[in-house]
């Protein structure tokens, strides 16, 4: 990471007064080949993009106010290392965009940002804990994945204390006349000790587009991309824990789908996953997970090997995949649609392996 230092010098009615500021640049950046043996029927080779960390670049900075008091910013935005785009247009900090102060009072950010169940949760799920984009749950519904953010949001997080730590986030509609068109709630709790780390979230995101999961959605019979939900309510907990050179993570999440149909689906997701770091420079990570959605069922396995050629710099080797049963005819793992999408196979099974280079300054 880059920083930069200023020293700001306040003259006039503060004539003496001296505030410290910092910024910090930063970013990610990773290809890799990627092969998909079955992509609504046929095979393809392409470059993929953010397979084990998300394309970006950000900057984070703080002022200090003095008193323990500080202003605080973020503006973080994404983009495909293959082609150079920009996965949302007309955004363009379409990640982080926030601003606000810090203190001994905890920390108030408002802006534009993911929501809780990402930032307690998702931090302890198989796609970020075992660095594979791939392994997201079918059309990322419970956020874990972090593809959609709330807008026009506050949120508050409290000080850390022996460990504990708790946060609450309000998402604005901004509807005249129906201020619950449109409105995201979230809020979730997090513990550190030592070696484990436990999470507990909840989030009830209404009116939220499909996006991503509009492929999830038609390959079930339960909607299009064109879908906008009535409401997403989820619960999701986790935990981490670290023995030697072994880390060890589990999720659940709950997703409550309110469809325009009337229909109310719920998606329940499992992960388990183990990263060994078995040499100095080499990690291997292997995962299973389960997801329903009423009689419909995924499993999905996956083995990588990650291998640093430096603090900033490494190359890996994935190969994740999924099987469909029950009531679902199609497997569709996230990320191998276009631009990370949710891909649809052909039929019930649906396998990609990667070779890749991941960077981070």
């Amino acid at each position: 990471m880059k920083k930069v230092l200023f020293a700001v010098a306040a003259t006039g009615f503060a004539a003496s007064a001296f505030a410290q500021s910092n910024v910090t640049i930063y970013g990610s950046l990773d290809a890799g080949v990627a092969y998909i043996n079955n992509l609504g029927g046929g095979s393809v080779t392409r470059l993929d993009q953010g397979t084990m960390q998300p394309d970006r670049i950000g900057f984070r900075g703080s002022e200090d106010l003095g008193g323990n008091l500080k202003a605080n910013f973020q503006l973080e935005t994404g983009f495909y290392t293959d082609t150079g785009a920009q996965p949302t247009a007309g955004k363009l900090f379409n990640r982080y965009s926030t601003v606000g102060l810090s203190g001994d009072f905890g920390a108030v950010v408002m802006g534009h940002m993911p929501d809780i169940v990402f930032e307690y949760v998702g931090k302890l799920s198989n796609g970020y804990q075992l660095t594979n984009w791939y392994l997201f749950h079918p059309g990322n519904l419970d956020s874990l994945a972090n593809t959609y953010q709330s807008d026009n949001a506050v949120r508050y997080t409290t000080p850390t204390w022996s460990g504990f730590q708790a946060s609450a986030m309000y998402g604005f509609g901004e509807v005249a006349g129906d201020s619950g068109n449109g409105r995201n709630i979230s809020t979730g709790a997090t513990y550190t000790n030592g070696p484990l780390r436990a999470a507990f979230a909840y989030s009830k995101l209404n009116n939220r587009a499909a996006g991503y999961a509009g492929a999830f959605l038609s390959s079930v019979g339960l909607g299009t991309a064109a879908t906008v939900f009535n409401s997403l309510t989820t619960t999701a907990g986790g935990i981490g824990y670290t023995i030697g050179n072994v880390r060890l993570n589990t999720d659940y999440t709950q997703v409550k789908i309110a469809l325009p149909s009337g229909q109310t689906p719920k998606q329940k997701n499992f992960d388990l996953g183990a990263a060994w770091r078995y040499a100095t420079a080499d990690t291997l990570n292997v995962g299973y997970s389960l997801s329903k959605l009423e009689g419909a069922r995924w499993n999905t396995v996956s083995l990588s090997n990650v291998h640093a050629l430096s603090k900033r710099t490494e190359l890996y080797a994935q190969v994740a995949y999924q099987r469909a049963g029950g009531d679902a005819k199609f497997a569709v793992m996230n990320g191998t649609g276009a631009g990370g999408a949710t891909g649809v196979s052909g039929g019930s099974g649906q396998m990609v392996t990667t070779l890749g280079m991941h960077h981070s300054f």
